[in-house]
């Protein structure tokens, strides 16, 4: 952790060169304890929050940037004018990071040693009169404020991370009320770690679409020619699509791949958001059912990491096999250049 922790110090040396002493010792308090000293009232985070927020100039681009600040969290940065919607996501957001995270002042105390030995100037004097202080939680420096005008809350890293495709998703919910939704993308982009996630996070019914290969009796001879030529989209469409958009409980039958055969039906009782996790549900048979799509996609090389490190040696199988199958299909129906949310996850996991 005091490696992770140090790398983050680095970083934000290099990002912010008018960082004080005191802008490392917030790091390093951010950084162990996250949100969790803030949050008293739910209702006062969101007025802050909103108080904050219509001071910003607006932002063109409307980024959310998140900024690693290591220990599985980050620093969302707001992105101006002032929007209901994200705010209200962000505030639950916002309070829950701060109950589910919790640091200690043991810890705190070897990030202090850290900074003992940063060349920065007037360092070692701050550091003995906050250790004197008590370590109390730690404002920015009128410099730092100066020079970058900061505004963020600082959030579990996931949360961060996804929050474009969240409040998307948050935005499709209120203005609907029943929505399905599809999370398409390169294997080993995080595609199942994001429905995962949405579990927690969403009253929902997450389907996989690694539970619709076709049997290999069923497909066609030519299969591995033809985009998608694995799936039984048809099955999926009957058993998954219709039903969640109709409100009623979806009964599917997971495919075995070691039997070959189709296990028992599952029930899954109507949710108001129902998610179809995984390659081929972008599929151009499948256009229209969908009230958002999402496609998650990363860079090669750390696509062969994460691959290696999950599959260790049955990896090969999928650089040979599975890897070529799914480029096909993304390049012949331009996949990830069609009407998506498109989301790098390259830099999420590299903590």
């Amino acid at each position: 952790m005091q490696d992770r922790f140090e790398s983050v110090l680095e970083a934000h040396a290099a990002r912010y060169p008018a960082m004080m002493p005191q802008d490392y010792g917030k790091l390093a308090y951010q950084h162990v304890f996250g949100p969790e000293h803030l949050v008293e009232d739910a209702q006062a985070v969101g007025r802050l929050l909103q108080e904050e927020w219509e001071t910003l100039r607006p932002d063109p681009d409307g980024v959310f940037r998140a900024e690693p600040i290591g220990n599985g969290l980050c620093r969302l940065h707001l992105a101006g004018p002032w929007d209901p919607a994200a705010g209200k996501l962000l505030g639950e957001l916002f309070c829950r990071t701060a109950r589910e995270h919790s640091g200690t002042a043991a810890e705190l105390a070897e990030r202090l040693e850290l900074l003992q030995s940063c060349p920065v100037p007037g360092m070692r004097d701050w550091l003995a009169d906050y250790r004197a202080a008590g370590c109390p939680a730690v404002h920015h420096s009128e410099p730092f404020r100066k020079a970058y005008h900061p505004h963020y809350r600082v959030l579990a890293a996931d949360y961060a991370h996804y929050f474009p495709a969240l409040l998307a998703l948050h935005r499709q919910l209120a203005e609907k009320g029943r929505i399905v939704v599809a999370v398409d993308g390169r294997c080993g982009s995080g595609k199942s770690g994001f429905g995962r996630l949405l579990e927690r996070l969403f009253d929902c019914n997450v389907v996989h679409m690694d539970d619709f290969y076709l049997p290999i009796a069923a497909r066609p001879e030519n299969w591995t020619e033809i985009p998608g030529g694995n799936m039984d989209l048809s099955r999926f469409r009957e058993e998954v699509l219709l039903p969640a958009r109709r409100g009623e409980t979806i009964y599917y039958r997971p495919f075995d791949c070691r039997s070959q055969t189709l296990l028992d039906a599952q029930p899954l009782p109507s949710r108001p958001l129902t998610v179809v996790e995984g390659s081929y549900s972008h599929h151009p048979e499948l256009a229209g059912e969908y009230d958002l799509k999402l496609f998650l996609t990363c860079s090669r090389e750390e696509q062969t990491r994460r691959l290696q490190a999950r599959e260790g040696t049955y990896y090969q199988t999928f650089e040979t096999c599975w890897i070529p199958a799914e480029e096909r299909y993304l390049r012949s129906f331009d996949i990830e250049n069609a009407d998506v949310l498109r989301l790098d996850t390259t830099a999420f996991f590299l903590e």
